[in-house]
C-alpha cells in the first residue's frame, strides 16, 4: 500500500492525535505543535513549546480527544505540563512525582490526566482544578506506561516490574495486578467491550477482559519493543507498530489473527500510529520525522478496474494484501462476478459445453482461494452426463449414489427435478399409507426410490412405523420442541424432512424476534421466547446466554426502580456488561459531576462542602475509598498551604505536627505525606512524630472530621 500523502516535520513524532473536525494534531520530540487539515493536508496551526525533548520511545506526550489540552512530561524535573491547545499557554505544571514521568494520558471526557513515572507512582489529576484527586496502586519499579478506560471508569497502569494493575477509579474498590508479560509493558490500550489491549517491550501482545483481570488471549507477537496501536471505527481490526521495524502489522480483533504482519511496508521506522474514522485513513509517524497517510480504501479504484477487465488473479491477490477491501461494495460485486461464472459454468456443463465451461474458470485456477473449488467442480461434472442419464430414466439409486461421490451434481437441475419427484411422491405416500388397504399402490410410486440408501429410513419407517410422522406433524403443530427433537435425534434420517425445515425456519424467526425485543427493553418477552427456544438443541448455548443477559437486565431494572445505590452498584460489580447500560451510565453521569464539584472544593482544602457534596454516597461502601482521596486530597491542601507559610518565615510547627498526626490517624502514612514531612525537614520544622497512630484510607469515614486538618479528631 502506497501513501496518498506524506510531510515531513524533520523531527521524530512523539504522537499523533484525530482531533475532530478534520483537523490532525502532531507533536515531535522537540515539543513542536503541528495542526493539520486532513483533507488538505495543509499546516493550519501550531506553536512551538519550550521544554527539554521528549522522548519519542516513552509515551510521555499526550493530545486529549477534542484537543482542548496537550500533556508533555519534563525530562529531569519530575513534572508534567498541561497546555492549552486553543490558546497556546501553560495551564498547569503538576508536581507529586519523586522521579522522571514516563506516561501520560487524558480520560475521554477531557477532565482527568493519569501520570505514571520512574518512582512507581501513578496520579490522576483533575483538569478541573490542575489538582491531584486520586493516587493509584504503586509498582515496585518504573511505570511505563498509563491509559483510562473508554467509559472512564477504570484505569491501569503497566510497568517495567512486567505486571499490569487495572483499577475500577471510579470507587477504588477493585483493583487487580497480574504480571502476565515477559518484558516491560510499553502499552496499555482500552476498548469496547470490557476488552484491553497490553503489549511490552520483546513484543508480546495481551488482550484483556479488564472488569474480570482475566486474559482473554494471547497474540502472535511481534519481534520487538511494542510502540503503539490504533483501531478501526467498530474495533474488528488493530494496527500495530514496533521498534526497529519499518512495517505496520495487521490482526483482527474478531478471532484475534495475525492478518498481515506486514500489512503496510515503510522506507522508515515508525513511531506513532492513528486512526481517522471519517476518511479510514491510517497516520504513520516515523522517528525520522515522516508523516504518512494511508487510504485504507484507496485500492477499490484499482480493484475496480480489475474486475472490469477480468483480472480476476490480481483482483484477489490485492484483496489479499488489503483485508479491508472485504468491507467494500466492490468487493462484494467481485464476489457476485464469481458466483454468477460459477453458476454459468455450470450451465455450459448442463448444455454439454464442457470446453466453454472450463473456459470461463480456468483464471480462477490461478486463484488459491478457489482453485481448489473451480478443480472440484471439473471433477464432478466428468460424471455429468451418467447422472443426467440415470435421472431421466429414473434410476435413481444410480443419480443419489453419483451425487454423494461428486457433491456439485447438486447444483443442477436434475438433481433438483429428482428431489421435487421424491418430495412429490413421498408426500402422497404418507397420505395413502393410512387409508386401508392401499400399501400396494404405495409401494408402487415409491418404487424409483427403493434401493436410494438417503431414503431408505423414510421408506422403511413409512410401513413399519407409519404413525411416526403423524407424530412428528403433531409436535410441530402444538410446538412441543422438546418432543420433536428427540424424535429426530432418535431418528435422525428425519433431519432431511419437510417438518424439520419448517422447525428450524421457525426458530430462526424466534431468534430474531428475541434479539429485537432485547434491544427494546422487552425483557420478559426474551425470557419467554428463550424457554421455547431453549428445546432446539442447535441453539441451546446461545438462547443460554440471551436468556440469562435478558434476566439479569429484567432484575437491573428492578434494582433500579429501588434507588439504592449500594445494591446498583454492588449488582453492576457482578455483571460488569452493565456497565455500558444507559441507565447506569446516568446514574454514574451524576457521581461523577459531584465528584467534579467536589474536587474544586479539594483544591480549596474545604473539607465541609465536599462532605455536604456528597452526603448521599459516604454511605456507600463502594465509594468510600474515592470520597476518602478527596477528603485526603483537600487535607493535603491545607497541609501543602502551611508549609507555605513555613516558607515565608511563619512558625507553624505546632499545627504541622497535629495535621501530620492527624492525616495519619485518618489515612494511613502514604508517600504524599512522606513528601510533605521532607519539605518539612529541608525547612528544619521542630517535628515529633514518636507517638503517631496510623490508620488506613478504608476506616476515614468513622471520624468526625475537621473542618481543619490541625484540629481535635473525634
Amino acid at each position: 500500500m502506497q501513501p496518498i500523502k506524506i510531510l515531513n516535520v524533520k523531527r521524530a513524532v512523539s504522537k499523533i492525535k484525530y482531533i475532530g473536525d478534520g483537523q490532525i494534531c502532531v507533536i515531535d520530540e522537540d515539543n513542536t505543535v503541528r495542526i493539520y487539515d486532513v483533507t488538505t493536508f495543509k499546516l493550519t496551526d501550531g506553536f512551538k513549546i519550550k521544554l527539554p525533548k521528549n522522548n519519542p520511545q516513552e509515551s510521555s506526550v499526550d493530545i486529549s480527544n477534542n484537543g482542548k489540552y496537550i500533556a508533555i512530561a519534563i525530562r529531569g524535573k519530575h513534572k508534567t505540563t498541561v497546555w492549552s491547545l486553543k490558546e497556546k499557554k501553560l495551564i498547569y505544571t503538576l508536581g507529586w512525582h519523586k522521579g522522571d514521568v514516563l506516561s501520560v494520558n487524558f480520560d475521554r471526557e477531557e477532565k482527568y490526566l493519569m501520570t505514571g513515572g520512574e518512582d512507581g507512582r501513578a496520579y490522576i489529576w483533575s483538569m478541573t482544578t490542575g489538582k491531584m484527586v486520586s493516587s493509584l496502586p504503586p509498582h515496585a519499579d518504573y511505570i511505563t506506561s498509563v491509559a483510562f478506560s473508554k467509559n472512564c471508569l477504570w484505569g491501569a497502569t503497566g510497568s517495567y516490574d512486567k505486571s499490569v494493575t487495572i483499577t475500577n477509579i471510579s470507587s477504588m474498590d477493585i483493583s487487580y495486578r497480574k504480571k502476565v508479560h515477559k518484558g516491560a509493558v510499553t502499552l496499555l490500550r482500552f476498548m469496547d467491550k470490557q476488552r484491553m489491549v497490553s503489549g511490552d517491550k520483546t513484543g508480546e501482545l495481551v488482550v484483556w477482559n479488564y472488569a474480570k483481570g482475566k486474559i482473554d488471549k494471547r497474540l502472535i507477537p511481534m519481534v520487538d519493543k511494542i510502540l503503539d496501536v490504533a483501531f478501526n471505527s467498530d474495533e474488528s481490526f488493530m494496527f500495530v507498530v514496533c521498534n526497529t521495524n519499518k512495517k505496520v502489522s495487521l490482526y483482527a480483533m474478531e478471532d484475534y489473527e495475525l492478518i498481515s504482519e506486514e500489512f503496510i511496508k515503510m522506507l522508515e521506522i515508525p513511531s506513532r500510529i492513528e486512526y481517522i474514522p471519517e476518511l479510514d485513513y491510517l497516520v504513520v509517524g516515523t522517528f525520522d520525522g515522516g508523516v504518512y497517510f494511508y487510504d485504507l480504501f484507496e485500492d477499490e479504484k484499482k480493484l475496480k478496474e480489475f474486475i472490469d477487465n477480468n483480472e480476476f488473479e490480481k483482483a484477489y491477490d490485492l484483496v489479499n494484501k488489503n483485508p479491508f477491501l472485504k468491507r467494500t461494495k466492490t468487493y462484494e460485486a467481485l464476489e457476485d462476478k464469481w458466483n454468477k461464472l460459477l453458476i454459468l459454468a455450470q450451465k455450459k456443463f448442463e448444455k454439454g459445453e464442457t470446453d466453454l465451461a472450463k473456459q470461463i474458470l480456468a483464471p480462477f485456477l490461478k486463484i488459491p482461494s478457489k482453485r481448489s473449488l473451480v478443480q472440484s467442480l471439473f471433477n464432478d461434472f466428468s460424471e455429468f452426463e451418467k447422472f443426467k442419464k440415470a435421472v431421466l430414466s429414473l434410476k435413481y439409486p444410480l443419480a443419489y449414489s453419483l451425487v454423494s461421490k461428486y457433491p456439485y451434481l447438486k447444483n443442477t437441475i436434475y438433481y433438483k427435478k429428482m428431489e421435487e419427484d421424491w418430495k412429490k411422491v413421498f408426500n402422497r405416500a404418507k397420505e395413502l399409507i393410512f387409508q386401508k388397504g392401499r400399501e400396494d399402490e404405495v409401494r408402487e410410486i415409491l418404487k424409483p426410490f427403493r434401493g436410494v440408501t438417503e431414503k431408505t429410513p423414510f421408506i422403511q419407517t413409512l410401513f413399519n412405523e407409519k404413525q411416526l410422522y403423524q407424530l412428528l406433524q403433531q409436535k410441530l403443530q402444538k410446538k412441543e420442541f422438546a418432543d420433536f427433537f428427540a424424535l429426530i435425534n432418535r431418528f435422525p434420517f428425519l433431519s432431511d424432512s419437510d417438518e424439520y425445515e419448517k422447525a428450524i425456519r421457525y426458530g430462526e424467526s424466534l431468534k430474531q424476534k428475541a434479539y429485537e425485543l432485547l434491544k427494546k427493553g422487552e425483557y420478559k418477552k426474551v425470557v419467554n421466547i428463550a424457554e421455547l427456544l431453549e428445546q432446539f438443541p442447535m441453539f441451546k448455548e446461545e438462547v443460554n446466554d440471551l436468556k440469562q443477559k435478558a434476566r439479569l437486565l429484567l432484575q437491573f431494572h428492578r434494582i433500579l426502580a429501588t434507588h439504592d445505590l449500594n445494591l446498583i452498584e454492588n449488582y453492576v460489580k457482578d455483571h460488569p456488561f452493565l456497565e455500558d447500560v444507559e441507565d447506569y451510565q446516568a446514574i454514574e453521569k451524576e457521581w461523577r459531576d459531584k465528584l467534579q464539584k467536589s474536587e474544586i472544593y479539594a483544591a480549596k482544602g474545604n473539607v465541609k462542602e465536599i462532605l455536604n457534596e456528597l452526603s448521599d454516597y459516604i454511605k456507600m461502601k463502594d465509594k468510600r475509598i474515592k470520597i476518602g482521596q478527596i477528603v485526603r486530597s483537600a487535607y493535603l491542601q491545607q497541609i501543602i498551604s502551611l508549609l507555605a507559610k513555613a516558607v515565608r518565615g511563619q512558625d507553624v510547627s505546632k499545627y504541622f505536627e497535629k495535621a501530620v498526626k492527624n492525616y495519619i490517624k485518618l489515612f494511613g502514612f502514604d508517600m504524599e505525606i512522606s513528601d510533605l514531612i521532607e519539605k518539612a525537614k529541608r525547612l528544619k520544622m521542630d517535628i515529633d512524630f514518636s507517638d503517631v497512630e496510623e490508620g488506613d484510607l478504608t476506616k476515614w469515614h468513622l471520624y468526625k472530621l475537621p473542618e481543619k486538618i490541625w484540629e481535635d479528631i473525634k
